[in-house]
């Protein structure tokens, strides 16, 4: 009889430890979330602001296909506001698609264009943290 209750609050050990590891895997996988939804808010404000004050160059560091960025400099134009007009939804695992729209001042002109762009962001993982995987969209000359 003692081996049988041994075995018996064995079990009940064994399976509160289970509920216990299984709780914390959850809040671990739900502050990792959190974690990357941060991430993904900072690299848009950090985007933002490289659009409109930073050199052509700090902003290439934001895509992961630096060559086909289409920036709006190319163009003798600079991004003076960008404005969320859609949450971000992920539509793979680590792909998360915005919808924004652009305020571009034309240099030469001083005028304003105004330009609609679905941004598409990967997750590179701690390192590397977002990058957009699309260029920007192209700039019509009027």
């Amino acid at each position: 009889m003692p081996g049988h209750l041994r075995m018996h609050s064995s079990k009940k050990i064994l399976s509160r430890l289970l509920v216990i590891t299984l709780i914390s895997t959850l809040v671990a996988c739900g502050s990792l979330q959190e974690k990357r939804e941060q991430s993904f808010y900072d690299t848009l404000t950090l985007f933002k602001h490289a659009l409109r004050w930073e050199s052509p160059e700090s902003q290439l560091a934001f895509f992961i296909n630096p060559e086909s960025a289409n920036l709006p400099s190319r163009y003798g134009m600079r991004a003076v506001e960008m404005d969320q007009l859609t949450p971000p939804v992920e539509i793979e695992e680590n792909i998360w698609v915005i919808k924004v729209r652009l305020q571009y001042l034309k240099e030469s002109s001083q005028s304003i264009r105004t330009i609609d762009d679905r941004q598409q962001w990967h997750w590179l993982g701690e390192d590397d943290g977002w990058r957009r995987n699309n260029p920007m969209p192209i700039v019509l000359r009027r």
